[in-house]
């Protein structure tokens, strides 16, 4: 009887011990599947908001340029336009640098956060982007009327 009772809690720990190593591997697996799936995120949003950075700095440039130039009637106006380019880039690279000092635990609250800037901008951006191409085709026209 002792000997029946001996291998049947052997069996029980060796059966204990399997199950316990397959439930830490599944815990370590799933873990890991959140990290990278973590970071695929973090990698999508901040690229996304690399992009509209970058639509950001192009449009300032083109408006800089314009300025630079001096005889401008719309240079009010593309002053304006300027510092709003401004505002809107600081506020992406805001996201970008919280989306990189985020840690994991974190993450959720600055993803919504970085995507909430991101579609903000997208829709002042498309509305300053009309008002930029007037001011410049009007800086244009001005150019036109020097010429003749």
């Amino acid at each position: 009887m002792k000997k029946v009772m001996l291998v049947a809690t052997l069996a029980s720990a060796v059966i204990f011990t399997q199950c316990t190593r397959t439930s830490e591997n599944n815990v370590d697996a799933t873990q890991e599947a959140i990290v990278d799936d973590i970071k695929k995120e973090k990698a999508e949003v901040a690229q996304e908001l690399r992009e509209l950075r970058d639509d950001i700095n192009n449009r300032l440039d083109k408006v800089s340029k314009e300025l630079e130039k001096g005889k401008i009637d719309a240079r009010e106006d593309l002053e304006s336009v300027k510092k709003q380019l401004t505002v809107q880039r600081d506020k992406v690279e805001k996201s970008l640098d919280e989306i990189s000092n985020s840690s994991d635990e974190t993450w959720d609250d600055i993803q919504q956060a970085s995507r909430n800037t991101a579609a903000e901008i997208k829709l002042e951006f498309q509305k300053l982007r009309e008002r930029i191409d007037l001011a410049l085709e009007n800086t244009r026209d001005d150019d036109n009327d020097n010429d003749k």
